[in-house]
This record gives C-alpha cells, sequence and structure tokens, in this order.
C-alpha cells in the first residue's frame, strides 16, 4: 500500500528505476519539469499563445503516465487531443483545472520527497510489487 496523494502515482515509475533508491532523484528531476512546465502553460493561457499551450499539454501528458494517477493521465491525453483542434480561447475555458491539478501533483511530490528523506526505509512510499 503506498501513501495516499491526490495526483501522485509510482506504479509506473518504479519500472525507470533500477531499483528504489532511484526514485528520490527521478522525482526531484519530475518536480524541477512539473514546475517549469506549469509556469509555462499559465504564461501560454495569459497570453494566449495556443502554440505554447499545445506544446506545454503535450509535454505534461508525456509525464503523465509515468508519475501521474490514470484521472490526471487521461485528462492529459483528453486534454492533448482537444488542444489540436481548438482555438487558445476554448482550450483556455477547458484548462481552467489544469493549473490547480499540475500544482497539487507538484507538492505530491515535495512531499514524498520529504517523507522519504525521514524514512526511506518506509513501505507506504513505495509501490506494491
Amino acid at each position: 500500500m503506498t501513501a495516499d496523494f491526490t495526483h501522485l502515482d509510482l506504479t509506473q515509475t518504479s519500472g525507470y528505476a533500477i531499483d528504489a533508491t532511484q526514485l528520490p532523484s527521478l522525482l526531484e528531476t519530475f518536480e524541477k519539469s512539473l514546475a517549469k512546465e506549469r509556469m509555462a502553460l499559465q504564461a501560454s493561457l495569459l497570453d494566449g499563445n495556443g502554440e505554447s499551450i499545445r506544446q506545454s499539454i503535450h509535454t505534461l501528458k508525456g509525464f503523465a503516465p509515468i508519475f501521474c494517477k490514470p484521472t490526471l493521465a487521461q485528462e492529459l491525453i483528453q486534454l492533448e487531443a482537444l488542444a489540436r483542434k481548438e482555438s487558445p480561447g476554448t482550450l483556455r475555458r477547458r484548462l481552467v483545472k489544469l493549473p490547480e491539478m499540475l500544482a497539487s501533483l507538484e507538492q505530491d511530490a515535495m512531499l514524498w520527497r520529504k517523507q522519504y528523506a525521514l524514512n526511506p526505509q518506509d513501505p507506504s512510499l513505495f509501490p506494491a510489487d
């Protein structure tokens, strides 16, 4: 049983790590990339740059299956499909909740790393085999 996070799910992530000791490093890299893309998306939403919005969603969708619970991963996949055919105005209306969800995911990743630092042996932090 893994710790309960809003959007973070390490089930797939563990397949990218040789062993559990690599998870903190993967999460740190993910956190940095997520923060960068979240800020880029917010800036693109403010200025209405459709191409930048699409690029951010595409990049985020690439992370999703590796680090997110299926509901957020599916949302990003659907948003990417929508972004290919909708105007920036329509996308902005559909993306209203996404920055908040991404901020929550970022918080989940930071919390995981803090909990790991306190107790690296805590089995609740790792996906069951």
